[in-house]
């Protein structure tokens, strides 16, 4: 590892120190109707990742280096977003900026190409982590759980893991800036070994993407991106301290970044502290506490030709394994308990998480090159009975590549490129249990693909193959995993006036993972004993997805059916069994498998009444099998409401605006054999936001979560099994401090 940072660090250093030179683009914004002049806008060039602000006469200049071409993205409040794409010898720009009432086509960067979303062949969900947490939430996939189609399987207030069209785990595919996370993500107990610090939006596409994700991304891809750098020439930050009443627990955040014309920089820390959530009936739910700390780091450095990003995260999680018994005979009341606690206990879980990237791009006349390295470590220890021996111990190491080059024309590009990953897994010699062997794995992948762009029509298509190699270690039982697989992707979208119609059609694979062929133990976290099945094949996904959009000046309606035909599914199911008070599960496959549904969204912004926007989000998955039994572990139908309206009262302390939050689940009775079916639930919350000062420097929100102290338990709940109910009535306050200071730089 020590070799691997000094290599990092080494190609930091050369890119940083290969020279610079500068050529400017100026330019003017200003109301398009009135022609006013438009102040304190953030103006971005996306491949540089330069940020400026407007002057008091709506001017602007961004330093283009020797990038020929580029593209700007215009965010002013009030108006909508703009993307402009120049180059550096474009006249003095200026920039008609629209008023806003829906600004819905978020430009998005999960794709091969930057871009409006009403472009993107893909269908990708972009969402801002400021608008997601409205009313704040406790971690990411709560977070992103106000998706449409995208859930979360939680196991108490401090693990969740991400859900898309109800597949899950090794099925979904993370990523951060671009960098693969691998965090033990197989296991229904481990979080996915992410905070929100420092993460400024995120990105969701559905389905099948491995074409430029690689083998693995069945369900879907998530992808993670920084907090938008400051302006050139500002320190900007952000204090934040957040309370929950129901774990009598919070989070003190601290972000601050600064940016030059070469240099920026980026540092986050947090602290989290929760003890045990409380219960609808008041008691509190045994040994869910947890606690976490993360530091981010980011350095980058804008260089002669290109732009050179240094990232590292940390993040320590200690968590309570609840329900956790060896009887034989379970009472689940014994786990609701009357005092809540904070201190961990046995059993208990440790996660360490590590990772480091560093990625480039280099700019060329017809062409950009991006290279991408990556180091990822994940450790995981579980103390089952015995603070010195643990039951699980295992390390798991990741290193990463990316190679991809873009040509472009005047309207299309071509872009190509190999992607890998080494991976190992190993136990701890005085770990007690070994759920999967040690063992090592070896992806590597090609692909190529092209994107055409017309005036109204967008045509992309593309081919991928992928190998994966696994080798169970000699130590453990002796055997070598060989799969292959060649992918395809084809799809179009055609944009004109209020309307987007899309269509992709795209395949994947993915081969089998260790837990799934070799499990045989007790999974305690996971409140399972997991049993493998080495005849598992790779599994091999086709989806047909169509997405109609309607877009007015103040109502916006989607439409999003789709069909997932998986062949060799991989299926955990539960059977007739229970081991130590634990109920067993098995790895089965099931030869044919269709994933069906829609996601839709209807977005409501009155011309007669400004202030108001109501929001409107549903999604349905169901599935078909030639078998008596459905598919286990299947979302429940969901309707999403959010009702905000924009107060605005007062000045300088200013109430800003009322949230009002609802969430129905609908009945789930579309089960597995053994599955239990989930009734319906509804869930109400609540926030008041305020803020204080002319310049907004403090926000704060009060408000409360679970407003009717609804009793319920989600079908995707891993506490299910022992029949927990979710959090009660959850009071929150939450308080930001706002830094916005301009400094001198001593850069030439």
């Amino acid at each position: 590892m020590r070799e691997f940072k000094a290599f990092l660090l080494l190609l930091f250093l050369l890119a940083a120190f290969a020279g610079h030179s500068q050529s400017f683009v100026s330019g003017t914004l200003k109301d398009s109707i009135t022609n006013q002049p438009v102040y304190d806008a953030q103006v971005m060039l996306i491949e540089k990742d330069q940020v400026v602000y407007s002057d008091v006469n709506g001017l602007f200049t961004v330093d283009f280096g020797k990038t020929e071409k580029g593209t700007i993205k215009v965010i002013a409040t009030g108006y909508q977003t703009s993307l402009i794409r120049v180059n550096s010898t474009s006249a003095t720009l200026t920039i008609q900026l629209k008023p806003q009432h829906l600004d819905l086509q978020e430009v998005t960067v999960s794709g091969l190409a930057v871009q409006s979303r009403n472009q993107n062949a893909f269908h990708i969900e972009t969402r801002k982590v400021s608008a997601l947490n409205a009313v704040p939430t406790l971690t990411m996939g709560e977070l992103i759980s106000k998706i449409p189609g995208v859930y979360q399987a939680g196991l108490g207030m401090g693990i969740s893991k991400p859900v898309i069209r109800g597949l899950q785990g090794m099925r979904i595919v993370s990523l951060m800036n671009g960098m693969r996370i691998e965090a033990q993500q197989w296991g229904g107990d481990h979080g996915m070994g992410m905070a929100e610090l420092g993460i400024g939006s995120v990105e969701v596409i559905k389905g099948p993407a491995s074409l430029i994700y690689g083998a693995d991304a069945l369900g879907g891809v998530i992808h993670y991106t920084d907090l938008t750098p400051a302006a050139v020439g500002f320190l900007e930050g952000q204090v934040q301290l957040l309370g929950h009443s129901a774990s009598m627990g919070g989070v003190s955040r601290l972000t601050l970044r600064q940016s030059g014309t070469k240099w920026r920089y980026m540092i986050a820390g947090s602290v989290a502290n929760h003890a045990d959530f409380k219960l609808p009936n008041g008691k509190f739910a045994e040994n869910s506490r947890f606690n976490e700390e993360v530091l981010r780091g980011v350095v980058s450095y804008t260089s002669k030709k290109g732009l050179h990003h240094l990232r590292y995260t940390y993040n320590r999680t200690v968590t309570g394994i609840p329900g956790h018994t060896h009887d034989t005979v379970v009472n689940y009341l014994d786990f609701q308990v009357a005092k809540q606690k904070r201190y961990y206990t046995l059993p208990a879980q440790f996660f360490n998480n590590h990772y480091l990237s560093f990625d480039n791009k280099w700019f060329f006349k017809r062409g950009e090159l991006y290279v991408l390295a990556a180091f990822t470590q994940n450790r995981l220890i579980e103390y089952d009975e015995k603070v010195t021996i643990p039951s699980l111990s295992m390390t798991l190491r990741n290193l990463m590549y990316n190679f991809r080059y873009t040509l472009s024309g005047t309207n299309w590009k071509w872009i190509s490129g190999v992607m890998g990953m080494g991976q190992s897994n190993l136990n701890a010699l005085n770990a007690s249990d070994l759920l999967i062997p040690n063992s090592s794995t070896l992806d590597n992948g090609a692909f190529t693909t092209f994107l055409l762009s017309d005036k109204h029509l967008n045509f992309q298509a593309g081919l991928r193959y992928d190998v994966r190699t696994i080798n169970v270690l000699p130590d453990s039982i002796q055997r070598t995993f060989n799969f292959q697989g060649l992918n395809g992707a084809f799809g179009l979208v055609y944009n004109k006036d209020q309307f987007v119609f899309r269509t992709m059609f795209s395949s994947g694979f993915r081969a089998p993972h260790l837990t799934e062929l070799l499990s045989n133990g007790f999974h305690h976290g996971a409140l399972r004993y997991e049993i493998g099945d080495l005849t598992l094949l790779p599994e091999k996904a086709t989806q047909l997805d169509v997405t109609g959009e309607w877009q007015t000046e103040h109502v916006s309606f989607i439409l999003n059916p789709y069909v997932n035909y998986i062949r060799d599914f991989i299926s955990l199911q539960p059977v007739d069994s229970v081991v130590d008070g634990i109920p067993v599960f098995k790895y089965s496959r099931v030869p044919e498998v269709y994933f069906y549904g829609f996601d839709a969204g209807f977005h409501f912004h009155p011309h007669f009444l400004h202030e108001l926007h109501l929001e409107m989000t549903g999604s349905f998955i169901d599935t078909y099998t030639e078998l008596d039994s459905s598919i286990a572990f299947l979302p429940q139908p969901r309707i999403q409401t959010q009702l905000k309206y924009e107060l605005n009262i007062g000045s300088k302390f200013k109430v800003k605006e009322l949230v009002l939050q609802h969430v129905w689940m609908g009945d789930q009775t579309r089960i597995s054999f053994y599955e239990t079916p989930s009734e319906h639930f509804n869930l109400l919350d609540l926030g008041i936001n305020f803020t204080v000062g002319t310049k907004e420097t403090i926000e704060w929100s009060v408000g409360c979560k679970n407003l009717l102290n609804e009793t319920y338990i989600d079908h995707l709940s891993r506490l299910k099994n022992i029949q927990m109910p979710g959090p009660g009535r959850n009071f929150y306050v939450n308080l930001k401090y706002n830094i916005k200071t301009k400094i001198k730089s001593n850069e030439n």
